[in-house]
């Protein structure tokens, strides 16, 4: 059976498990796993952006063959023009069953309807997923730990953007969020700059310039669904959605050309997809910066952070950073891995208070979603009034609770947990990503705004 057949029968098979069971029964398949994995793979790059036009002639070589001379342009040891002409010849002269799976390679896309999460569990760990290390949350032995027999760190701001990895390769950019998916921003300074650098991953964050961050993550977000599609500017289903932008946040292009990449880390292609760096974070950084000073950027930064000595140098620089109205920091140590995870080595320092505030209305959720018939939050304040915000994270069966006593709860006093104050788009108090945790039936008076600039103070101040 042709691996085209089998494309051609999981294509035609409705629903993963289905699909998952086709794929089974070839799971010795040695040749079939092969072209999954260059088909599928981020690390199998061939730098083709579409399949050349050539004609069937007599069939030379099987599909295996045909793979190990893909593997010259992968490896680049031809590029180019060369490249298009070699592929061209290879096309012709497979079958046309094996040339239409050499498509499917170059075009990285399988269209069998099956996702590199299903196939994997077929395949065990086949198809290499995104790595992301994290930070785990503060905890002062950890903390303390970095700085034991002359360790030292390194404090950086933490970052409230939008995450992305840049991937590098051969004056090409992928720009990729989290869990792997493509964030497209075509027309953004910052990756026309970060196209000079050699080889390498970075990881950062999107943010605008002049744009507070929790308005900027979604404009950002708008931006790559209009990017994301095909023939953005003259896509008709486009048209809509950016005559809806430039409404709400104004000319497109103007805030394309207010995105920053704002950079804390750099490894080799390899390293990523390997999920793993023994090189120390203080020569990754060197590394970093003079990858940055060797091209001409503008819309590229290095996230702001100063080397600490001690746990106290750390903690009054958190304190500082906390007091310009940032969120916090993450300290990590001089000599830390790069590793996929969150390891103990990267410690988020952030601020967390729990506040009392009343309830003074309730919203629905979003239209055309499902919950747009009940209440997703509340509207809650101090009991001055000065301060407002609408805490999140209600859960199904609280949503139907709350929405069938809205009249009874209006004017209830709920504990909310947040990362400390913040000020919205009109220059008004209000909170970093507040949260309810419960009602509190005991309180029958709310937080002033001048008491929670108290807890506030306190809380840093207890931090110490």
């Amino acid at each position: 059976m042709t691996i085209k057949q089998i494309f051609d029968e999981i294509a035609a098979t409705g629903g993963n498990n289905a699909k998952m069971d086709v794929l089974r029964k070839y799971v010795d398949n040695e040749l079939l796993r092969r072209v999954l994995y260059m088909a599928n793979s981020k690390r199998v790059k061939f730098y083709i952006k579409r399949v050349p036009e050539y004609t069937q002639n007599d069939t030379t070589w099987s599909l295996e063959q045909a793979l190990g001379m893909l593997l010259e342009i992968a490896n680049r040891d031809v590029t180019g023009q060369n490249a298009i002409d070699r592929l061209t010849i290879w096309l012709g002269s497979v079958s046309a069953d094996d040339a239409y799976i050499i498509e499917r390679i170059i075009d990285k896309d399988c269209k069998i309807g099956m996702g590199t999460t299903f196939i994997n569990k077929v395949f065990k760990g086949l198809i290499e997923e995104t790595p992301y290390m994290g930070a785990v949350s503060f905890d002062e032995k950890k903390a303390r730990k970095i700085f034991e027999k002359g360790g030292k760190g390194i404090s950086q701001v933490k970052m409230d953007g939008r995450y992305c990895n840049a991937i590098i390769r051969g004056g090409e950019v992928e720009m990729e969020s989290r869990q792997g998916e493509p964030t497209i921003v075509t027309g953004a300074k910052f990756v026309e700059e970060l196209a000079q650098l050699e080889d390498c991953v970075l990881n950062g964050e999107l943010t605008m310039d002049g744009i507070p961050r929790y308005e900027s993550n979604g404009i950002i977000a708008s931006i790559i669904d209009i990017c994301g599609k095909k023939d953005s500017r003259t896509d008709k289903e486009n048209e809509k959605k950016l005559a809806a932008f430039t409404e709400k946040h104004g000319d497109f292009d103007e805030a394309l050309s207010k995105i920053r990449y704002t950079v804390w880390d750099r490894i080799t292609i390899d390293e990523h997809f390997d999920a793993k760096s023994t090189v120390p974070y203080s020569k990754r950084t060197i590394e970093l910066n003079k990858a940055l000073k060797a091209i001409d950027v503008t819309h590229v930064s290095i996230v702001e952070g100063i080397v600490v000595n001690t746990y106290e140098e750390a903690m009054n620089h958190f304190q500082e950073i906390l007091a310009r109205g940032e969120e916090g920091t993450i300290l990590k140590a001089y000599n830390g891995e790069w590793k996929d995870g969150k390891p103990t080595h990267q410690i988020k320092m952030k601020l967390e208070l729990t506040l009392d505030l009343v309830i003074t209305g309730f919203n629905y959720g979003t239209k055309g979603t499902k919950n747009e018939n009940v209440i997703s939050s509340f509207n809650a304040e101090t009991s001055c009034g000065k301060l407002k915000t609408r805490p999140q994270g209600l859960t199904e069966s609280l949503m139907a609770e709350i929405t069938d006593n809205q009249d009874n709860l209006l004017g209830t006093i709920i504990e909310v947990k947040c990362s400390g104050l913040s000020f919205d788009h009109t220059g008004a108090y209000s909170l970093l990503y507040p949260a309810f945790k419960h009602f509190r039936d005991d309180k029958s008076e709310p937080n002033s705004l001048d008491e929670c600039i108290e807890i506030q103070n306190a809380a840093i101040g207890l931090t110490v």
